[in-house]
């Protein structure tokens, strides 16, 4: 995957370069590049100390049982293109929230392609007892 810098400078698109900072997820305000604890309902530890919902409002402290359960998850924040009624959006997204936001497309597009070698197997190796 060809990286910002590699390609020419022609078809650079310095509108989408990230800024000096570190971006941050649009979704839920996760900072790019740092290594969170996670709980299970979605809500994590900033950097600050503070903990924050899956959709990035301040939550509650966990009791002992519920950080029982935390894993730790290194945020990564990127530029995704979101395909809106008419025209393609961009946003600023950590993983996690580009899977959640994308989901119905990602489920569309895995079922298709699937649906796709099936049609293959049935062309060349007759159909299928399922």
């Amino acid at each position: 995957m060809a990286r910002l810098i590699d390609r020419p400078a022609e078809h650079q698109d310095r509108s989408i370069a990230p800024s000096p900072a570190a971006p941050r997820c649009e979704h839920c305000g996760r900072p790019h590049g740092h290594t969170l604890r996670c709980l299970p309902d979605g809500r994590w530890l900033s950097p600050d100390g503070l903990w924050f919902s899956d959709e990035g409002d301040p939550a509650p402290w966990p009791d002992v049982v519920e950080y029982a359960g935390v894993r730790t998850s290194r945020s990564i924040v990127g530029l995704y293109r979101r395909r809106a009624e008419k025209a393609m959006e961009r946003q600023w997204l950590c993983r996690r929230c580009h899977m959640v936001t994308a989901r119905d497309e990602h489920r569309r597009v895995t079922r298709t392609r699937s649906l796709m070698r099936l049609a293959l197997g049935d062309l060349f190796e007759g159909t299928y007892t399922i």
